[in-house]
């Protein structure tokens, strides 16, 4: 209730009444007991009085202490990476990949090559891999020929800014390599004309 509308008595007492019984149920036992003591008296003191009412409008409430355990177990890095691959949500479902995907080891078995190959491959973008978890990654079967990568998946990676964006191109139909999905011409030999359609890929989005 404002000033501006306190035309009676009766809005006064009752914006007073209000406002003081939202400040005593936010009020400490120490400026409570002083307002009741003073209120007790059978002819309170104006002064005293005036001080309790003070002491309650103008306390700030205590501070409150929270419970707790603590910060909890410290974790070694490969623990924390373990539980947080276990609260990781994964689609279990290939089909948006347009291929099965692998895990590491799996690849490499399949190969039929060391993993640290798998990985400096990866890391030279000569193959796309996706993140599953923290430190894991999975590999769409298709990029892989014999024992290797297919020639030129590096040369499309390059005009792309992430391995999955790369492999959505490379197996979605596309008018510049014959309605054809353009991985299917890199397993024609077609390099060239597939780093060429990647080059202007992003032109016409």
């Amino acid at each position: 209730m404002t000033h501006a509308t306190l035309r009676t008595r009766r809005d006064a007492v009752e914006a007073v009444t209000e406002l003081f019984q939202q400040k005593v149920g936010a009020a400490s036992m120490v400026a409570l007991r002083e307002l009741v003591a003073a209120l007790q008296r059978p002819s309170p003191v104006g002064d005293t009085l005036a001080r309790a009412v003070v002491s309650i409008l103008d306390e700030t409430p205590a501070a409150r202490k929270l419970a707790g355990s603590g910060l909890g177990e410290v974790l070694s890095q490969t623990d924390a990476d373990a539980r947080l691959d276990t609260l990781t949500v994964d689609d279990e479902n290939d089909e948006w990949a347009a291929t099965e995907l692998l895990g590491a080891g799996e690849t490499a078995a399949r190969l039929g090559i060391a993993r640290a190959s798998l990985d400096n491959w990866r890391r030279a973008h000569k193959i796309l891999a996706f993140r599953k978890g923290v430190r894991n990654f999975v590999y769409p079967a298709r990029q892989f020929a014999r024992q290797g990568p297919l020639e030129g998946l590096d040369r499309v990676r390059q005009h792309f800014d992430a391995d999955d964006t790369a492999w959505e191109w490379l197996v979605t139909p596309n008018r510049f390599t014959g309605g054809m999905e353009p991985i299917e011409w890199l397993r024609k030999g077609k390099v060239d004309d597939v780093a060429h359609a990647a080059e202007g890929a992003l032109d016409y989005q």
